[in-house]
C-alpha cells in the first residue's frame, strides 16, 4: 500500500512539473524553429523573415522571448508601444509602422540571416507588404500566429478579431530552398543544359520538336532563359484560399506540425522537354506526409490511359520554362515521363554521361539519373506575397 501511496505522490508531482512546464514556455513548445536543432541550425544559416502575429494573451511574448534567445544575432523589429487598443490599421504604410519598416530595411539591406517582425500588425495589407517585401530581397518567409493550431490559450477577448485569427493562406505551400542550396541547384540546371548543347543527339532530336523563331542558331541557355526567382518544391497550391480542399491541408496536423521546419529534399534526376527544365525530388517518408492526399492533385487525373505512380511521385523542383509556359507544366512533364518508364516504354537513345546515364522517350523528352542525389536544405512555409504574379515567380 506505501509503494502504492508512493507512486501516486510520484505521479502528482510529475504532473505538476509538466502542468508548469508548458504554463511557463506558453504552451507552444512544438513550434519547429524553436525547438527542432536541425531546424534551428539550418535557419541560422539561411535568410529567413519571420513575422510574428499576436494579440495581448496569445503566447506572442512569450514566442518573441524564446526566439531572442534561440538566434541571438537576429533581428527583432518590434514597436515601442504595442496597439493593443488601437484601431485597426488600414494601409501598410500607416506612420505608427515607420520605425519597424526602417529597422526592417536596414536589416534587409545587411542581409541579416534572420529578421524577426512583431508590430501587432491586424489587417492583410500589413501582410501583404512585409511578405512582398521579403519575397524581393529573397528571404523565405514564415508567418507566426502562436495559438493557431497548437497548445497554446487563445486570448480571453478576440470578439472583434475573428478575421486576425483565422488561418491565413498562401498562394501556395511547398519545401523552399535555402540560398546556398539554390545556388547549387541553379548550377546543376546550367551544367545540365550545357551538357545537353554539346550532345549530338541530343541537339538534333531536340530541335526538331522546338519553336525557335530567332534567325542566331538554336541556343539551349536562350531558349531556357525564363527561370523562377524563388526556387522550391510545391506540395499543394491553394490559391490564397480559393483552391477546394486547400484550407483542411492548412490545418491539417502534418502541416501545423511541420509549418517553419526544415527539411533536406534529395534530387534524383533531371529533366528536360520542349516546355521546361525541372529536378525530380525523391521524397522520404516524413515528407510525404505533407503531400496532399487528393490523387488528382497529383497531375494525372486527366490523362486517358490510367497509369498508377507511386504517391508524391510529382514531387519536383522547376528550373526553367520555355517562352509562354507556366511552371505547372513541369510536373505534368515529369509524371509524362515517368508513365512511360512506368509502361516499360524502350528509350529510343541512352548515353552514359558525367551526371549520369541520360536517356530520351521521344518528342523532346529527356532524363538523366543522377550517379549521386543532390541534398538541398530547405523550409517548409507558403509563398505569401500578393504582388502581381508572372510566370517566373508563380509557383505552379
Amino acid at each position: 500500500m506505501r509503494s502504492g501511496i508512493r507512486r501516486l505522490v510520484r505521479n502528482l508531482i510529475t504532473m505538476g512539473l509538466k502542468h508548469s512546464k508548458s504554463r511557463s514556455n506558453g504552451g507552444c513548445d512544438n513550434l519547429p524553429f524553436l525547438n527542432d536543432k536541425y531546424t534551428i541550425q539550418t535557419i541560422k544559416d539561411a535568410h529567413t523573415f519571420f513575422v510574428l502575429r499576436g494579440l495581448s494573451g496569445s503566447a506572442s511574448s512569450t514566442v518573441r522571448d524564446k526566439f531572442s534567445l534561440t538566434y541571438p544575432s537576429s533581428i527583432a523589429c518590434t514597436l515601442a508601444h504595442p496597439l493593443a487598443n488601437a484601431p485597426v490599421a488600414e494601409e501598410s504604410g500607416d506612420s505608427r509602422f515607420a520605425p519597424v519598416d526602417e529597422k526592417v530595411q536596414q536589416a534587409l539591406k545587411e542581409v541579416k540571416n534572420v529578421i524577426l517582425v512583431d508590430d501587432d500588425h491586424r489587417h492583410t495589407k500589413r501582410l501583404d507588404h512585409l511578405a512582398s517585401l521579403a519575397r524581393d530581397n529573397d528571404y523565405i518567409v514564415v508567418i507566426v500566429t502562436p495559438w493557431a493550431g497548437r497548445d497554446c490559450e487563445k486570448p480571453a477577448d478576440q470578439s472583434s478579431e475573428q478575421d486576425f485569427w483565422e488561418h491565413i493562406i498562401p498562394y501556395y505551400f511547398g519545401w523552399f530552398l535555402v540560398r546556398k542550396s539554390a545556388h547549387v541547384m541553379r548550377k546543376n540546371a546550367e551544367d545540365f543544359l550545357k551538357l545537353l548543347a554539346n550532345n549530338e543527339e541530343f541537339s538534333k532530336e531536340f530541335r526538331t520538336n522546338v519553336q525557335w523563331h530567332s534567325e542566331k542558331t538554336f541556343d539551349l541557355q536562350e531558349y531556357f532563359q525564363k527561370r523562377p526567382s524563388v526556387l522550391h518544391c510545391t506540395t499543394m497550391f491553394c490559391d490564397f484560399g480559393e483552391v477546394p480542399g486547400c484550407k483542411e491541408y492548412a490545418s491539417s496536423e502534418a502541416v501545423v506540425r511541420d509549418y517553419a521546419k526544415a527539411f533536406t529534399l534529395n534530387v534524383t534526376e533531371l529533366f528536360v522537354t520542349p516546355r521546361t527544365v525541372g529536378a525530380r525530388v525523391l521524397l522520404d517518408k516524413c515528407q510525404v506526409q505533407l503531400w496532399p492526399r487528393d490523387e488528382a492533385r497529383e497531375g494525372g487525373g486527366d490523362s486517358e490511359e490510367k497509369v498508377e505512380l507511386p504517391f508524391g511521385s510529382r514531387s519536383h523542383i522547376t528550373l526553367a520554362c520555355a517562352p509562354g509556359v507556366r511552371s505547372v507544366q513541369t510536373g505534368l512533364d515529369l509524371l509524362e515521363i515517368l508513365k512511360l518508364e512506368k509502361e516499360d516504354k524502350k528509350p529510343e537513345c541512352q548515353t552514359r554521361t558525367e551526371k549520369g546515364l541520360l536517356r530520351c522517350y521521344g518528342a523532346g523528352r529527356w532524363i538523366v539519373k543522377l550517379r549521386e542525389p543532390v541534398e538541398v536544405k530547405t523550409i517548409f512555409s507558403g509563398f505569401y506575397s500578393k504582388k502581381k504574379l508572372t510566370t517566373e515567380s508563380d509557383g505552379n
